[in-house]
């Protein structure tokens, strides 16, 4: 059963040795990222110290041993303390707040109106938010970003850094939407992404006694408004970018003739993954330990999907994978895009290492799309759009495909691959089906 997860920061103790050698109890509280530290100021001998059990271990003398059971009862009174305050606060918990508290200085309610600064205060709900599974990683990246830029505005226009709740009023949030439509051309959509996360500070800091009733009013939910829908009754299909077999040839020519060892690793990178369908993330996140040599299968959990892929290897992957053998490069992962010791349960590194070497290898692609006269830029993706599209055209089942795919359901093929289906899947799409039920 998984652990459940608190609501409040949790304490814990550890030791720290001085330069005279002597052990100091300290405490430490995790929020959002970053650890809160506070001396107890209580010494301890460090052979004595049980940091599993976050106490001061027992002693066969009698006096020590009533010594040391006082000083962890001091240790846990310590701590209630802070617990105590920490559970008991109303407002939403900060980083800076539990800072407060740890320390003993706590401020007032007035006093944190002056201090509080909005935007670190909108990025703490963000991130509370992330911490507790409620929203994704690529979700908190993108709020924080706006976040950022109304804070760029706020400086550029008045010349501080800092946006306490007294500069907060409806004047500024109306001149932020002007300034997005005029000077920065953003349309209504674009502009109500970047308020969102705005208006959920605006409203925690009212909910928290923060922000007075009609400053709320005036600023909440306004957000610019848009354009009624339109119909068009036209039907416009997806264009899939893939490479015919003759394009895929004319690749493989340009493969072949490479001298420049990154580009060719690149496109090794690419035919790999027409012929397996992986996506640029899970090549970035391949690991030998995922493949198995001898029985020719590959299986492993996609980085988007979360879904469990398993693939039987052909020829021509074998023989990349065989060559990337021979590199020796990297123990871990097959294409060397990684450290060996690369945390790949870091959301926040992983984002950012995916997203760099993605920047990386489709600058590559596409000049040598440019190089093969192509219609279109080359991208990563169209390696598995180009696997998925020939497979189909081999009258491969449209079931296996999406396993192949790590697609989350049959559907999501059926919808992005419905011009390349056999035809006996357009065939029943043509017949008019009738049970016979009279209505």
């Amino acid at each position: 059963m998984a652990k459940i997860k608190s609501q409040f920061p949790v304490g814990n103790f550890y030791l720290r040795v001085n330069k005279e050698g002597k052990g100091v109890v300290r405490i430490r509280y995790f929020i959002n990222g970053r650890y809160v530290h506070k001396s107890t100021s209580i010494e301890v001998d460090v052979k004595m110290w049980d940091n599993k059990g976050q106490k001061i271990k027992n002693s066969t003398n009698t006096r020590l041993n009533n010594l040391y059971n006082q000083k962890n009862l001091m240790l846990q009174e310590f701590k209630n303390n802070i617990d105590q305050q920490i559970r008991s606060y109303e407002g939403l918990l900060t980083y800076e707040v539990v800072s407060q508290i740890v320390n003993g200085n706590l401020s007032t309610k007035k006093q944190q109106i002056k201090s509080i600064d909005f935007v670190e205060y909108c990025k703490e709900i963000c991130n509370n938010k992330y911490e507790q599974g409620k929203v994704s990683y690529s979700y908190k990246y993108n709020k924080s970003l706006a976040i950022d830029q109304f804070r760029d505005f706020f400086k550029t226009k008045y010349g501080k850094s800092v946006i306490s709740i007294c500069d907060i009023n409806s004047k500024l949030f109306e001149d932020y939407k002007t300034y997005r439509i005029q000077e920065r051309g953003n349309c209504a959509e674009s502009i109500n992404k970047c308020l969102s996360p705005l208006f959920e500070g605006v409203k925690s800091l009212y909910e928290n006694g923060f922000l007075d009733s009609v400053v709320y009013a005036s600023i909440y939910n306004k957000y610019v408004s848009t354009k009624k829908t339109i119909y068009n009754p036209i039907v416009e299909d997806k264009t899939i970018r893939y490479l015919t077999p003759e394009q895929l040839q004319e690749f493989v020519n340009v493969y072949r003739q490479t001298r420049r060892q990154r580009t060719y690793e690149i496109m090794q990178m690419f035919l790999f993954s027409v012929n397996t369908g992986l996506r640029i993330s899970d090549i970035v996140t391949l690991e030998w330990d995922h493949i198995n040599i001898t029985k020719k299968v590959l299986k492993k959990n996609m980085v988007k999907t979360k879904e469990v892929i398993e693939i039987h290897l052909n020829k021509s992957a074998m023989e990349i994978l065989n060559q990337w053998k021979r590199y020796n490069r990297n123990q871990r992962f097959v294409f060397d895009l990684m450290k060996e010791d690369a945390d790949l349960t870091n959301p926040d590194f992983l984002f950012k290492k995916i997203a760099s070497k993605n920047r990386i290898i489709q600058t590559s692609l596409h000049a040598i799309g440019e190089k093969m006269n192509l219609p279109f830029n080359l991208s990563f993706h169209c390696a598995r759009h180009t696997f998925a599209v020939l497979a189909l055209r081999q009258h491969k089942n449209l079931y296996a495909v999406s396993k192949l795919l790590g697609h989350t359901s049959i559907r999501a093929t059926e919808k992005t691959y419905a011009e390349f289906l056999p035809d006996d899947y357009k065939k029943i799409s043509l017949e008019t089906i009738d049970f016979g039920i009279a209505i």
